[in-house]
């Protein structure tokens, strides 16, 4: 799993996962439209790839590879904003974000805790990378939701931390051509 792409699902995790809780019926109170998130962070270790692939390329290739994914990891503390949109349908029915995490075979999440103002939820995935995360959110008002997300992935040989923050705001009732968070 490359590094954009764990925290690609770290990002559309959170966004999603703040929304709405599929087990306890209770969602965050937040307002449905369109949002901004902005997450900031670090990545710590060593990304789960596994050893036969990084095996069968050519050294000058794989050093090309190393340094493309040293590069990404060094940019992924970088604060990322996007946007998106949450209808009440997402609200009320929940999301299922697992498809987006590759090489996790079965992924299973637990609403820990969910109220109008708090919620957590863990996910864990098994399979040729195994993925253990916390994700804690806050809504501070309709309009405003703070959290955090803690992520451990990992093939067995490697392992990699993933550490984010996120704000999120309301900008408004109509979403545009922002695509609804899920979907």
């Amino acid at each position: 799993m490359s590094t954009s792409r764990v925290l690609f699902t770290a990002l559309a995790f959170s966004a999603c996962s703040t929304l709405a809780a599929k087990a306890s019926g209770i969602s965050l109170n937040v307002r449905p439209g369109l949002w901004e998130m902005t997450t900031s962070g670090q990545t710590s270790g060593a990304p789960p790839i596994p050893a036969d692939l990084l095996a069968r390329m050519p050294p000058e290739r794989r050093a090309k590879f190393e340094a493309a994914m040293a590069a990404s990891m060094a940019r992924a503390g970088a604060p990322h904003t996007f946007r998106q949109c949450v209808t009440q349908e997402n609200l009320q029915r929940g999301f299922d974000v697992n498809d987006k995490v590759k090489g996790a075979d079965k992924c299973t999440q637990s609403v820990v805790s969910s109220t109008a103002t708090i919620m957590e939820v863990r996910e864990q995935c098994s399979g040729r990378e195994k993925v253990s995360g916390t994700f804690h959110f806050e809504a501070a008002s309709p309009d405003a939701m703070n959290g955090t997300i803690d992520l451990v992935m990992s093939d067995g040989v490697h392992t990699m931390n993933v550490k984010r923050v996120m704000h999120g705001k309301w900008l408004g009732a109509d979403c545009g051509s922002v695509k609804s968070a899920g979907r």
